[in-house]
């Protein structure tokens, strides 16, 4: 009898409909994944890695609250001129945060005759050229452009008749005025201002909605604005009211109440396109699709992670969750810094039950995102531990770059400067770049290969990546439902194409018409090949790779395989 050939086992799709553990992986197709780790699935639908978290602020450093510092908001402050400004809660203060200095500084903003800050836990909206802050259990407070105050120490101002303390914990900045909600003595109250007056909630125009007749005790816990109506969130209800451009008038009536499904969480709402994206107590839910099924089965947007996500809400502290629709990749990011984990909903493309697909970050404790901001040019977040003072980074490059006072070894501008570090004038400091390497590890479903009672004799993997130079991977693989790997070790090596500087080559400096390079040179997939061994019905494959400076993509894996007997 002749020998049976060698036959290659071809996955040219695996995970790109992205993580799955809410099935079984026995009974899942090779397009799922049961770990997606610091993954990313790119336009292309392969799996890459994520960028890396790049310190770009120096310390909050405070005599009083020293390395107690968690930056728990961001927002940014846009004029009516188009100036922009970055701000930060942490700590009792909010600090500018100064993009002229390298590093970024953190400039604290005084309050004149203002009352103690308890938390930097803030919701920032903009409104008619100005910036307004809300958070449980503290007076809202406003920005002018030029100077901080408490919302009362503002002219004109006017609480809502009736009300002894009025700190509500949501805002929203939307059709002419402020409205507001969650109150501590009025927990199912709206209240909005007179029109374009941000801080009159007495007077003119301004009101309130009452929900006790709507809803049965429930609280708000989020405000928002969808396709011209306002979106009112409780934890367990949604109130829907169409015309809210003029309150008083007749057509500002109730459109749609929603029971049985609400928010939990105030800083996880979040428009994406023409649809808002929320964590109920369920999961995560999208708004457009709760209303046009609200008399059916509500369809859940984390489906395949349902019951991770539904532990992690209930031993979570829903204030610290934050989320964060990132503009550069498309994707929903919702963090839970006491969980540290990060569940990342890529919305560019959709599973085969029309939900996004879904892979994790995972961070070292002490850079675990507390805040992020999405603006036109960048995302970011903020950071902190009781270990790791305040910290705001960008989502950028492919290391964890973390700034070290090195002030001790560079104590002056010039020897600061000739280490390659940065020299931070105001303060005196040496600030030097650490770049950290991360891991990024994916796991598949088993593999049959469709041929579930065959023995293949495993022989060879192969496996095409694009980038990742210098990247070390771990291929392990898991045989027969086994929870033992055999595992190889290999390094990524590619090979780099085209000019490394495009316009400036630096022996040459001055002489390019378009001044400093920018790009660096691309390199083309490669082909990695490792020996496999033993004999299997079913595999599993888990690949860890070390992200040290460059993105790797998956373009496909085979595995080269002798056939067996029939077992």
């Amino acid at each position: 009898m002749a020998a049976k050939p060698i036959q290659p086992l071809v996955l040219d799709s695996i995970g790109i409909h992205g993580l799955n553990i809410q099935s079984s992986p026995s009974s899942l197709s090779p397009q799922w994944l049961t770990t997606a780790n610091n993954v990313m699935l790119d336009e292309k639908g392969r799996v890459s890695t994520r960028k890396g978290i790049k310190q770009l602020t120096n310390l909050i450093t405070d005599s009083a609250t020293a390395n107690t510092f968690q930056v728990k908001s961001l927002g940014e402050y846009v004029s009516i001129t188009g100036t922009k400004t970055l701000f930060a809660g942490a700590g009792a203060n909010v600090y500018k945060i100064n993009t002229a200095n390298t590093p970024y500084t953190f400039d604290v903003q005084t309050f004149s005759g203002g009352t103690t800050k308890t938390d930097g836990n803030w919701q920032f909206t903009n409104f008619n050229n100005q910036f307004y802050g809300v958070q449980a259990s503290n007076k809202p407070i406003n920005y002018s452009g030029s100077a901080w105050l408490d919302l009362e120490d503002v002219g004109s101002y006017a609480a809502p008749s009736g009300v002894t303390t009025f700190t509500p914990s949501c805002i929203l900045g939307e059709y002419g005025r402020l409205w507001v909600g969650d109150i501590g003595e009025n927990r199912d109250v709206v209240y909005y201002s007179d029109t374009l007056i941000g801080q009159a909630f007495t007077g003119g125009a301004s009101g309130s909605i009452d929900l006790k007749t709507v809803w049965a005790g429930d609280n708000i816990t989020a405000l928002a604005s969808f396709m011209g109506k306002l979106v009112i969130f409780g934890k367990n209800n949604i109130v829907i009211y169409n015309n809210p451009w003029n309150p008083a008038a007749d057509e500002f009536v109730l459109d749609e109440v929603i029971e049985g499904v609400g928010c939990v969480a105030r800083d996880s709402v979040q428009l994406i396109g023409d649809d808002i994206v929320f964590l109920s107590s369920s999961g995560v839910r999208s708004l457009g699709r709760t209303i046009l099924q609200d008399t059916m089965p509500l369809t859940d947007l984390s489906l395949a992670i349902k019951d991770e996500l539904r532990t992690n809400i209930t031993q979570a502290d829903m204030a610290k969750v934050k989320a964060q629709y990132d503009l550069s990749t498309g994707s929903y990011l919702l963090g839970f810094p006491d969980r540290n984990v990060v569940y990342v909903f890529d919305f560019k493309s959709i599973t085969p039950d029309g939900a996004p697909r879904v892979t994790t970050w995972n961070f070292e404790t002490k850079k675990n995102p507390k805040s992020y901001l999405s603006t036109a040019d960048k995302l970011y977040m903020g950071l902190g531990h009781l270990n790791y003072e305040g910290r705001v980074a960008s989502y950028d490059g492919y290391y964890d770059v973390e700034k070290e006072d090195v002030t001790a070894s560079y104590g002056t501008s010039g020897a600061c400067t000739a280490a390659g570090n940065t020299w931070e004038s105001g303060t005196s400091k040496c600030w030097a770049d650490v770049d950290n390497t991360y891991q990024s590890d994916f796991k598949t479903v088993w593999l049959d290969f469709d041929q579930p009672g065959i023995s293949k004799f495993l022989k060879r993997f192969l496996g095409v990546w694009s980038g990742g130079k210098n990247m070390d991977v771990t291929l392990s693989w898991y045989r027969d439902y086994s929870a033992v790997p055999t595992s190889v070790n290999f390094s990524l090596d590619p090979v780099s194409t085209g000019t490394e500087w495009l316009y400036e080559i630096p022996s040459a400096s001055g002489t390019s018409l378009y001044g400093v390079a920018k790009y660096s040179p691309a390199f083309h997939p490669a082909e990695y090949k490792v020996s496999m061994s033993k004999a299997a019905k079913v595999v599993r494959l888990e690949v860890a790779q070390t992200v040290s400076g460059f993105k790797a993509a998956l373009q496909n894996m085979t595995i080269w395989a002798k056939q067996g007997k029939i077992r």
